[in-house]
Parts: C-alpha cells; sequence; structure tokens
C-alpha cells in the first residue's frame, strides 16, 4: 500500500492520513539525490538546537540536516609495533577490513588511531613515510563513505616507561619523549588485577603523564656552566658563604658569574655545583613538604638530586613532579607548583654570554602540539577537498589521566592543566588550515568513574568557561562497575540510561556536541558481564532516556542522540605476532595481543562475528532533514545466552479508537521522530541487512508504505520515500531510507514528522497501520513519545510492563471514562457487569477472541462476558461460564460492543456513576455505547 494523494481519507478522530488532496498541489519541486555529492552535504560543522528551554549542540552538514555518525575504533593495532605502529600491513587488508565494515554495519565513521611515537621519530623529524601509509588507509575509509577521526591514541602515556619483564605495556609517546628520570613501571598487586591500574598505582606512568601536562624538558642534553636565574628579584642562585659543605643552604644573591652560581645540568635530572662537582643540587632530607630546604649535598644519585624543567621555567623535584623550587625570603625552598608565583620561575642561561638556554631546549608537550600541526598541514596537503571534507577532527590524547595532582583540585586540573593545552591544540590547527575541523577534547578518564572506591568518580562541570566554537566533548564510556565487582546484577533494560545522560548534561554544561569516541565490553562476558547486553544498553542509551518525564516506561520525547564509535574492529584478531616490550620470549598472538585486551567484534579477518551479528548491524538515522526530537532501535539482539533483549514495542493512543494499544512487540523496528524542515535534502536512515527490503514496512507522518522497490532515482512524489542500496559500499550492504519531508500547507517550524521502519507488518492490516500512523501523529502533536520500554528494567521505580497481561485490555466508556468492569472481582455465575472507576485490577482486563467472539474476564479465563440471549432493551450483562451460544459472543465495531448474533442492539453504560449498570440498547452510535479499548 503507498498511498499517494487520496481523496477524503480520514481515520476515527479526524486526523488525516498520507498524501491527502489538500497537501499534494502544495508540491512543485524535484526530488533528487544529486546532494549527496555535493560539497555542502560533505561538510561537517556544528549547530544548535532547542526544546523546552535546553539547547544543544549537534552535527549538521551544510544542507542544514542534522547529522549522526555510528562506527568502530578500526586500528587498535597501531597500540603494537608489529606493523610499525599501522593499523594495516598494506593498503589491500586496509581496503578489506574497511569495506567489510561498510558492508556489514553501515559505519558511516571510523575512529583511526596513529601513534605519536611512529610519527615524531625524533625531536622537530616527522615520519612522512608513515603518513603517506596512514593517508592512503584513511582514504580506504573514505571510499567506503566514512568519515575520519583522527585519534592520537596512548594507553598509559608511553610503552617506554615499562621494562622487558613487565606483564603490562602502554603505548602513546616515544621513546626521546620519555625522560629515564620519570622511573620505570613499580606497579603491584593492582596491576595484576587491570592494566588501567597503573594509572593510580604505577610512578613511573604517573611521572610521565604529569611531565607531559607541566610541558618538561625532554633531557636531551647535559648542559654545561649554567645559571638559575630569577628574573622576579633578577638574582641567582648561590651556595650560603660560599661553602661546599654538605647541607649547605641555596639561597638568592647578586648575579657574579662565580662558579659558586653555576650548574652542569646533566640529562639525568641532577645538577652538579661547578665549583665542586661532587656536590648536587639536593631536597634536604628527601622530604616533599613545603618549605623544605633546597641545599646542596654529595651527589648520590637519588630523587631528591634529581630536577626537570618545564617551558614556563619551573625546576620540577622528581621527589614529587608537583613540587617545585621557589625563592622564599631569599632562599630556595620546595612548594607546591604554582602557575602564577612568579618565585618559581628561572630561566636556565649561558653563564659567560647570558644566553637562556631554555629557549632552545625540546619540551614534551610542545614537541607534540608542532607535530600535530606538522601532520594536519601534510594530511591536508595530500587530500582533495572532497576528501579532507571527510576529515572530521582530531582527537589529541586518548583517555588522559592527570597522573597525580598534588594540592590541585580537579576544578584546578581542567582549568589549569587539561584545557589549556587543548586550546594550545586548537591554535595550532588554525594555523594549519584546519580552522573547520574540530578538537576532540575528552575529559579527565576517571570524571564519571563507576568503579566504585578503587577509581572514584572525580566530578564535572569544572570548567570557568565555554570553550567556544572549535571543540567537541568527547569522552568514553565503559561499565568499571560490572568489569570489577561494585555492580554484579545482569544488564537488563534501560541500564545506562543515567550514564549517558551524565554525558548529555556536561556536553550542555560547556556548551559543546557530544561524541562517545569509545565504548565497549570485553568479549565472552556472562551474566553480569554479558557482552552483548552492556553494548546494547550502551547503544540503546546513546538513543534513548526516560528521565524527564518519569519512569512510566515510555522514553522521553526529546532526547539528543549522542554519535560514537565503539571499540574495536581490529582485522588482525587472534593473529597477531607482538613481541611485548621487545621481549621476544613474550610473543603476543592471541586476541587483541595488547595487555589482555579482548573487545573486536570481528575475527578471523572478518569472516566471523565474534558477538551477535544483530549487536552491530544497527539500524541509526544518518540525516534528518529538521531537528532529531528521539530515535530508538529495537534490534533483537540475544544475550551470551541467547536470550532475546526485546527492549521497545510502540504503544500508541488514538482519539475514540484505543488508548496505549501495543505494537511491535519481539518485532524489529526504528523510529525516529523529528521536528521542523531545515533542508531539501530528505532525512536519511541507515537500515541494515537483518531488515531485509522486500519485508520492510514503511509509516511516516505522511504515508504508509509496503513493498517499496529498490530505487536508483527518486519519482518525484510528494513526501516521496524512498528505499535504495547503501550507496558507496561494497556489494551485499544494508539499505539507505530517505523521507523528503516537502513544504506543505499548515506546516511550521513546529511540525511534527516521524518514520517508523518495521521488519514486516507484524500481522497488522492496512487499517491498523493507518490508524496506527494516526495515533503517532497525536501522540507526537501532544510531545510524547509511541516508544515503548518493555519486560524487566535494570533499576527500580517503573510500573509493570503492560505487555506481561497478554493482550488484555480495559474497554472505558467515552460518555463517563469509566470502565466495564466484573462487579465486585467476583466470578460465580451471574456476577453482574457494571460501570466503574478504571483501576487497572483485573476485574476490568477483558481478552477479546475474534475467532469465537468470547470476551474473556482475567478474572477467570473459563468465564465469559454474556448477554443471556437477551437481545432487547434493557438486556442485561453478566459474567458466566464460557459456553458455545450466541450469548457470548460478540463483535467490535467502531468501538461498540454489539452481540454477534444481533448488530442491531449493543452494550450500553445506563448511567455514569461507580457501579452504574451496564446492559443492551437500540444502538444509537452515542457515547455512552462507545468502548475505547486501553490496554
Amino acid at each position: 500500500m503507498d498511498r499517494k494523494c487520496e481523496k477524503n481519507q480520514r481515520v476515527p478522530g479526524g486526523i488525516f492520513l498520507a498524501g491527502i488532496m489538500l497537501l499534494c498541489p502544495a508540491f512543485a519541486g524535484q526530488h533528487s539525490i544529486d546532494y549527496a555529492d555535493s560539497a555542502a552535504a560533505n561538510e561537517i560543522s556544528i549547530g544548535i538546537k532547542h526544546y523546552n528551554g535546553q539547547q544543544d549542540k549537534v552535527f549538521k552538514d551544510g544542507l542544514g540536516r542534522e547529522r549522526s555518525f555510528r562506527g568502530f575504533n578500526v586500528s587498535g593495532q597501531v597500540k603494537l609495533a608489529q606493523f610499525g605502529f599501522q593499523p594495516f600491513k598494506n593498503v589491500e587488508d586496509a581496503r578489506t577490513s574497511l569495506s567489510l565494515l561498510g558492508q556489514q554495519t553501515g559505519s558511516n565513521i571510523v575512529r583511526y588511531t596513529v601513534a605519536w611515537e611512529g610519527i615524531h621519530t625524533a625531536a622537530g623529524t616527522i615520519n612522512y613515510q608513515y603518513l603517506d601509509k596512514a593517508i592512503a588507509y584513511m582514504k580506504e575509509a573514505m571510499r567506503n563513505d566514512m568519515y575520519v577521526l583522527v585519534d592520537y591514541h596512548s594507553d598509559l602515556y608511553s610503552r617506554h616507561t615499562f621494562t622487558p619483564d613487565s606483564d603490562d605495556t602502554g603505548n602513546g609517546a616515544p621513546k626521546w619523549a620519555v625522560s629515564d628520570i620519570n622511573g620505570k613501571d613499580d606497579c603491584g598487586l593492582p596491576c595484576k588485577v587491570t592494566w588501567s591500574a597503573h594509572k593510580l598505582s604505577d610512578s613511573a606512568v604517573r611521572n610521565a603523564m604529569r611531565s607531559f601536562w607541566y610541558d618538561h624538558w625532554v633531557m636531551d642534553q647535559n648542559l654545561a656552566s649554567a645559571e638559575l636565574y630569577l628574573p622576579a628579584n633578577n638574582s641567582c642562585a648561590d651556595i650560603k658563604g660560599g661553602s661546599t659543605a654538605n647541607s649547605t643552604t641555596v639561597l638568592t644573591a647578586s648575579c657574579s658569574g662565580q662558579p659558586r652560581q653555576q650548574w652542569h645540568y646533566q640529562q639525568d635530572g641532577s645538577l652538579h655545583l661547578a665549583q665542586d662537582q661532587d656536590k648536587c643540587l639536593d631536597v634536604a632530607g628527601a622530604r616533599t613538604s613545603d618549605n623544605t630546604d633546597i641545599q646542596i649535598y654529595r651527589c648520590n644519585g637519588t630523587k631528591a638530586q634529581q630536577f626537570i624543567l618545564d617551558q614556563r621555567g619551573r625546576l620540577h623535584s622528581a621527589l614529587d613532579f608537583n613540587k617545585c623550587v621557589q625563592e622564599q625570603n631569599g632562599n630556595l625552598k620546595l612548594h607546591e607548583c604554582s602557575s602564577d608565583n612568579t618565585g618559581q620561575r628561572l630561566v636556565l642561561r649561558e653563564a659567560t654570554t647570558g644566553v637562556n638556554l631554555g629557549e632552545s631546549l625540546t619540551y614534551v608537550q610542545t614537541a607534540f602540539i608542532w607535530q600535530i600541526g606538522q601532520v594536519a598541514r601534510y594530511i591536508k596537503s595530500k587530500l582533495t577537498p572532497k576528501e579532507f571534507a571527510k576529515i572530521i577532527g582530531i582527537e589529541p590524547l586518548n583517555e588522559p589521566f592527570d597522573g597525580g595532582i598534588g594540592q590541585m583540585s580537579y576544578k584546578d586540573f581542567d582549568n589549569q592543566i587539561l584545557w589549556p593545552f587543548y586550546q594550545r591544540v586548537r591554535a595550532e590547527l588554525n594555523q594549519q588550515g584546519w580552522q573547520q575541523k574540530e578538537v576532540f577534547a575528552e575529559p579527565m578518564v576517571f570524571w564519571s568513574s563507576i568503579a566504585g572506591i578503587t577509581a572514584p568518580a572525580t566530578g564535572g562541570h569544572y570548567l570557568d568557561y565555554q570553550p567556544g566554537d572549535g571543540f567537541v566533548f568527547t569522552p568514553h564510556f565503559y561499565d568499571q562497575a560490572r568489569m570489577g565487582v561494585e555492580d554484579l546484577s545482569i544488564a537488563r533494560n534501560g541500564s545506562y540510561f543515567a550514564n549517558l545522560d551524565q554525558i548529555r548534561d556536561e556536553a550542555r554544561y560547556l556548551n559543546l556536541a557530544p561524541f562517545l569516541s569509545e565504548f565497549g565490553m570485553w568479549l565472552e562476558g556472562y551474566g553480569h558481564t554479558d557482552t552483548e547486553r552492556v553494548v546494547n544498553g550502551t547503544y540503546q542509551a546513546m538513543e534513548s532516556s526516560d528521565r524527564v518525564h518519569g519512569k512510566d516506561r515510555f522514553v522521553d520525547f526529546y532526547t539528543p542522540l549522542v554519535s560514537g564509535t565503539q571499540w574495536g574492529w581490529d582485522y588482525y584478531y587472534d593473529n597477531h605476532y607482538e613481541l611485548q616490550n621487545g621481549n621476544p620470549d613474550k610473543i603476543k598472538t592471541q586476541d587483541d595481543a595488547w595487555n589482555n585486551e579482548n573487545f573486536s567484534v570481528i575475527g578471523h579477518y572478518g569472516a566471523d562475528y565474534n558477538v551477535r551479528r544483530e549487536l552491530v548491524e544497527r539500524a541509526y538515522p544518518r540525516a534528518i532533514q529538521g531537528e532529531l526530537m528521539h530515535f530508538a532501535y529495537e534490534g533483537k539482539v540475544r544475550d551470551e545466552g541467547s536470550e532475546t533483549m526485546n527492549y521497545h514495542s510502540i504503544r500508541a493512543s488514538l482519539t475514540e479508537s484505543f488508548i496505549n494499544k501495543e505494537f511491535f512487540r519481539n518485532t524489529r523496528f526504528a523510529f525516529a521522530a523529528w521536528r521542523g524542515r531545515n533542508s531539501d535534502a530528505p532525512t536519511e536512515v541507515y537500515l541494515p541487512r537483518l531488515m531485509p527490503a522486500d519485508d520492510l514496512v514503511i509509516v511516516t507522518d505522511k504515508g504508509v508504505h509496503q513493498n517499496l522497490p529498490l530505487s536508483t532515482s527518486p519519482n518525484h512524489s510528494s513526501n516521496e520515500v524512498m528505499l535504495s542500496v547503501d550507496p558507496r559500499k561494497q556489494t551485499g550492504a544494508g539499505h539507505l531510507l530517505r523521507v523528503w519531508d516537502d513544504i506543505d500547507s499548515g506546516e511550521n517550524a513546529d511540525s511534527m514528522h516521524f518514520a517508523l521502519i518495521i521488519d514486516g507488518n507484524a500481522g497488522l492490516a492496512n487499517k491498523d497501520l493507518l490508524e496506527l500512523q494516526s495515533a503517532i501523529n497525536q501522540m507526537l502533536a501532544r510531545g510524547k513519545s509511541p516508544v515503548y520500554l518493555t519486560t524487566d528494567m535494570t533499576h527500580g521505580g517503573y510500573p509493570d510492563d503492560k505487555g506481561s497481561k497478554d493482550g488484555y485490555f480495559s474497554l472505558v466508556n467515552k460518555n463517563s471514562g469509566k470502565c466495564l468492569d466484573v462487579a465486585g472481582g467476583r466470578t460465580f455465575n451471574g456476577t453482574n457487569v457494571q460501570l466503574y472507576q478504571c483501576n487497572h485490577t483485573r476485574a476490568q482486563q477483558w481478552f477479546y477472541q475474534p475467532s469465537t467472539g468470547f470476551m474473556r474476564s482475567r478474572l477467570n479465563w473459563n468465564k465469559c462476558l454474556d448477554n443471556g440471549g437477551q437481545f432487547r432493551n434493557n438486556g442485561k450483562l453478566v459474567l458466566w461460564h464460557c459456553q458455545d451460544l450466541d450469548n457470548m459472543r460478540w463483535d467490535l465495531i467502531d468501538n461498540s460492543l454489539r452481540p454477534r448474533a444481533a448488530h442491531h442492539v449493543t452494550v450500553h453504560a445506563f448511567g455514569s456513576g461507580n457501579s452504574s449498570n451496564v446492559g443492551l440498547w437500540s444502538y444509537q452510535g452515542e457515547d455512552n455505547q462507545r468502548w475505547i479499548s486501553a490496554y
């Protein structure tokens, strides 16, 4: 049924249906799919939408459509040295992997990982051969019509704080950028449990991370005869009284150029006194409390005698990188590092010439920023404008952690450490012509942790300003509670609504669009770690929520969709060959081959899934012609135990026809609702291969469509719906549904639209589909979603699933609003049937069998509505044991309940109060004879 311009077509409630004649003449344009190849269609920017006092930043294309992204992290192999920190062995493998990704999942984005270690082989040196390969691999994603998020991936900052015998490893920073002063892996028992514990329990990993944040010198040379000059009081570090005895205090004095004021700064972090090179700058007693004296002491190679300079001129103690040397009342002391205390600002200058040696040193964060600029410039130079449009942005740092904040608060960390780094990246990209490309900025990795006491949440809403244009809020979400022991419950329906709402809230606070660049679950989980349950629940929460209107089992009318990329898609899963930390005795081949990670959804070079197919082959809206209000997808995903997670149905109400009637339980479907019209280009919804084109039923606010042919060009009908093979994907891919909302009479910016795509019609007749269309239109006009949450919810506070009534419904009298009720809830033969206030009890629930005509009571399946054969006015209604008699056979006709043997009479409410009699009366079509089915 493809209804176009049918005259005077209505259903109960007076709602015009698809393609009514009034609307068709308003359409005078032509549809085209040429827009898809336009520059505007490919250019992604950030827009704003408002609803009910709420403002959200969203992705938009140059045609004005709201855009959504679904994809995968495709290059976890970059963590490994096997292919030179490249994600693929060659272009052929990249082509195969990414073509499979497009064909099987319909992904429109990849998070493409690059390795700082592979790119930046030495300070001031860029490995352009590495970049050429990376660009070639990125182009394979673009060839499959995927956007590319360039991810500078680092876990535990670098592999170079680990030893060949370490149980774990890291990735990210090159060796030259990791000073030996940071130390080596010293994590104990916590890291036997999880590799991520290195962030909290490994001093070397933590030091290296803090070294990056503080922009430390990389300690790549020895410096002879340097003065420690303090501009704040125009003085130099000196030894008290010129004495070189142990424990002599270091103070400040007028610069004299004498050996007592000169220091030989070694790569190991020691500063040897020129006057006596056996004496070194030293923290008295190796204490780290504020006001600890700085002295000289016989050189002994301890951390008390190791210091590292940062780009601001602060000298950090290796005992605690959060402690800096500070001038205080003429003496040098150890104090908490400060960003604005001038007494901590030193100039490392050549003693004889006064040249600032610090200006020529390499600082780790500054070097990284320079490198990212060179990479950005080179990538742009190697791409056509159309290809460059497919670069959505850069994620400069993966899962940032503090490394130890000292006396800072986490608010200070965000304001003084993390976001100044992102602002530096933004400024560098602007210099390289990437003004329109977003910086995907991750929060502190533990900001929303649910791991419990082992890694408590550090919090959000800390930044003192809104970052402004050019940034995307880019968190990760993993269920650390279920990955550990904090939550041993099974993830059921609605598990992660609160977690994703927290992400939306933080994005709103920052006034940024959100993007979830990592989420997932390790493979082969079961029970509380069930892979399919955790991941399916995460996708659900990225698309829906229910916190605004309360826990009534309907999803919120307005929930911004969170785009994202799942971890991960590893083409080489179980086929690696990695020498962990270069150790030939620790060859890793299985799983992801990195720290026992086991996340890839594919195996055997993409020949098989490691998870349920339906978990990753999902429908999603790629583009919305107006503003997306909400989206939901029921994928009928099976868990590890083969139980199907049916989380959604459609439950709708139609004036004078039915209330909360359920549709599509146990049916695969997708539903999108949007407001207004911001583009001539259509809405696009990707449909997975699991939804065969031949079986699809598409219901929109303007039409009902079955048996749509696969088309390569539009037919230019009003409010056209077009189904095609997903373009620019390899043979066997899913499908793309395009829905044009044309400019129709009476519509405005607040007009609501929807598309409901069903895998089969679930046994519904054409009339049922038309009624459903009208019901959804009515609900959307009232600001209510028809998407209903079924089965068991994870969290408490929800009513029972209405579907558990197995087809029972109440009959609500239109005149009084009261329900058809079995008096007293009794079940003996002859019990009176009456009118009573609706109360959702079994006494008011009925099951209709069209074949027999029986109206069975939920009080007792064997008890039926009975008229005693009194087919006349004042005929009585009672409950009686079901029998094969005409007085128990009923027909539901236009909301009236009539004896099958006597349609001239109908069930009639004789009053409107509680316990009012109900019986038979001549049919007149009045409200007291009309009964609305309430489910």
